[in-house]
């Protein structure tokens, strides 16, 4: 399970595994981190957001519900 503080308040997005590859093609495990960013909510409470979820949410593409 990811830990709430590395994943997305909104769509729950997570961090994503992929290989770093060297100049020979080895490959090493890594992840890849979400870019989350502090936003304060309608409600008053702050919670870390993807900036996708935070772009949507400015368009007016995702409604958020008014009690959180």
């Amino acid at each position: 399970m990811v830990s709430p503080n590395k994943a997305c308040a909104i769509c729950k997005k997570g961090y994503a595994r992929s290989a770093a590859r060297s100049h020979s093609m080895q490959a090493t495990a890594r992840r890849l981190q979400p870019n989350l960013q502090w936003m304060r909510l309608l409600a008053g409470n702050r919670v870390k957001a993807c900036t996708k979820c935070i772009k949507g949410i400015s368009a007016g593409k995702i409604k958020l519900a008014t009690a959180a």
